[in-house]
């Protein structure tokens, strides 16, 4: 992924705060990318063409989405990318399928994050869960309190699991063009370790290893990207607890999207998905795109 962005990044609205907010940060990001914009608002149809516990209908659905794109329009005002013409649409179907497979197509797809009940967080997800979790391409997850100017710094969630190339063609290239630091960071998750139970010195054989390996596709995109200032930590513990210390809302974090059902993510708690519902800064999901 080269610094300037050719294929644009979509952004998706609701017409709520937190939709605005997603809206602000994209908005600086294709300004920062060179990318054209796109304004996107999806609505679902229901199963019958109206619903009598509701009286919702087909074309109130539309309406809203109508809502949220003129909302989007109205926040931006004279604001446009780089003075480019900012493209709208409103797509029929679910939000998660329609941003998907937007991101087939697109450099990056945002969406904002917005609360959720008990039960929501054990199972059910949100639109940005969803999304992050299924989507053919990079996702960013904007929380409402995140800042929308630029990053003191992009911290990278490295996992041997994930594409590492991937997360780090993405993260090197967002913190050439923000003029930030990069930070660099593989867990190594408890198997008895701090139990006391290492008495083969599985650790210092992971470090060892996991220092060679990330430390040699780290060398190759510093390469590339000379300018950026990186480091590379190594810690042990829960890695998504880890990540998510001393993250604030000026941050970018910018983690691999490890390959699961939604279903079994919301049971495991994934990695992405924990740092997804706890980070106060915005955080990208990295996924290969598939066209």
């Amino acid at each position: 992924m080269s610094c300037t962005w050719y294929r644009g990044v979509v952004v998706g609205v609701d017409g709520s705060e937190e939709g605005m907010r997603a809206l602000d940060w994209a908005a600086r990001t294709a300004d920062r990318h060179g990318a054209r914009l796109t304004v996107l608002s999806a609505y679902s149809v229901p199963a019958s063409p109206v619903i009598p516990e509701v009286g919702f209908t087909v074309a109130d659905a539309r309406e809203d989405a109508q809502y949220a794109i003129d909302r989007a329009m109205a926040r931006l005002g004279d604001a446009r990318p780089g003075d480019r013409v900012v493209q709208t649409r409103i797509a029929q179907g679910s939000a998660p399928h329609v941003l998907a497979q937007e991101a087939r197509s697109c450099d990056l797809v945002v969406v904002g994050r917005r609360g959720l009940g008990p039960l929501d967080r054990m199972l059910l997800g949100s639109v940005s869960s969803a999304l992050a979790a299924g989507a053919h391409g990079p996702v960013a997850v904007v929380p409402a309190g995140a800042s929308t100017g630029d990053p003191r710094r992009v911290v990278v969630g490295a996992s041997r699991d994930d594409d590492l190339g991937l997360v780090l063609e993405l993260a090197f290239a967002e913190a050439e063009r923000r003029g930030c630091r990069l930070e660099i960071v593989h867990v190594l998750e408890p198997l008895g370790v701090e139990a006391g139970l290492d008495r083969s010195g599985f650790t210092a054989a992971w470090r060892e290893a996991a220092a060679t390996d990330i430390g040699d596709e780290v060398t190759r995109w510093a390469e590339k990207h000379p300018r950026v200032t990186s480091t590379v930590t190594l810690r042990t513990g829960d890695a998504a607890t880890v990540l998510l210390q001393g993250l604030a809302p000026d941050d970018l974090v910018v983690v691999g999207g490890r390959r699961h059902s939604q279903m079994l993510g919301r049971l495991l708690r994934s990695v992405p998905d924990k740092v997804l519902r706890g980070a106060p800064c915005p955080v990208v999901v990295v996924h290969e795109h598939h066209d």
